[in-house]
């Protein structure tokens, strides 16, 4: 039996002991240095291995201090093990009890699945206790978002970020965005995010009625990481094995554009911004930066260090032993 059941717990703040003998252990309040940014995460899981690498990145820098996470929201509906896939990622590092929502549709979402069904049913494996079933996004979000100070969250998309749209639909969820939210940063330009499997449908819609600062990041495809240290940690670690079930990511590595975007927000001195300008749609379908039509709520976001180096920064994350985690009958792990 599920050991929170969907329960919307924000912060953990005890051990909890499982029923398998195990501990789950979180980080303490005193942790966490003041002012760390505060963030839900918001992923297609599943459709490449880089928001499993953004999602332990995220962890690492949890696990540092320098990021609260709210919760993490599973954004594509035709690959339904998505969720499943992001509780086990929370509870390797510690965090099994963070709230979850999926998107209730299939109009949106990659139907392709390299990875997450093995992952999120194997349970024995991950200790984690959701497998294809979480509240609706929109739900969740209101949640989370009811319960922070005015102006504190960051949402960080890596995936379809429709759910925006639907939040921006719901009259409640509205005014908690506008009232809770600080800035949106997304992965994001190009034809796959705010494009592809149904996306199109949502994207000019959200481009026009955001009303939040909005900072994309599109960088990344040069950026490989997953085949240096990943390799090297457990098996168990269900980051590895999605790098290891994605074609040969674990051998050759893969492109980095989500844990950049997450990066770019925690470690902004890595990035320059571009102010001027504004994300559109073209009439083709692309998602572009227009630098010759100002929109101010728009950022343009790019790293300021080479490819390689950003590489090393993310990979060295993507590996870190996570500060607390579930091991069967063993207690707590560091």
């Amino acid at each position: 039996m599920s050991i929170r059941k969907h329960a919307f717990r924000v912060c953990l703040a005890a051990m909890l002991v499982l029923p398998t003998g195990g501990a789950l252990v979180a980080e303490s309040p005193s942790s966490v240095v003041p002012n760390t940014p505060a963030v839900i995460f918001d992923t297609d899981m599943g459709s490449d291995c880089d928001d499993a690498g953004a999602l332990a990145v995220l962890h690492a820098l949890a696990d540092a201090g320098e990021v609260r996470i709210l919760g993490v929201i599973f954004s594509s509906g035709k690959n339904r093990y998505g969720v499943g896939t992001c509780d086990a990622i929370n509870t390797y590092y510690g965090r099994g009890d963070l709230p979850l929502g999926q998107y209730k549709g299939t109009d949106v979402g990659d139907p392709k699945d390299s990875y997450t069904k093995r992952i999120a049913t194997d349970t024995k494996a991950f200790r984690h206790d959701i497998v294809d079933e979480a509240p609706d996004l929109v739900s969740v979000y209101r949640t989370i978002l009811q319960s922070q100070p005015d102006h504190s969250v960051t949402i960080v998309t890596v995936g379809h970020p429709h759910g925006l749209v639907h939040l921006m639909r719901d009259r409640r969820a509205a005014e908690l965005v506008r009232a809770k939210v600080d800035r949106w940063v997304a992965m994001g330009m190009g034809g796959w995010n705010f494009q592809q499997v149904g996306m199109s449908a949502y994207s000019e819609e959200l481009l026009k009625k955001w009303p939040m600062p909005f900072y994309i990041s599109p960088s990344g495809v040069d950026v490989k990481t997953g085949h240096r240290r990943l390799p090297k940690t457990p098996e168990t670690n269900p980051v590895r094995e999605a790098y290891r079930l994605w074609n040969t990511a674990l051998v050759d590595g893969r492109s980095s554009w989500d844990q950049v975007a997450v990066l770019s927000l925690l470690r902004p001195k890595l990035f320059k911004l571009e102010h001027r300008g504004h994300v559109e749609r073209t009439p083709e379908g692309r998602v572009v930066w227009n630098p010759d039509v100002d929109n101010p709520n728009h950022h343009l976001v790019t790293p300021r260090i080479p490819a390689e180096e950003m590489a090393r920064i993310i990979e060295e994350l993507m590996a870190r032993p996570p500060k607390a985690r579930v091991v069967a009958g063993q207690g707590r792990a560091e």
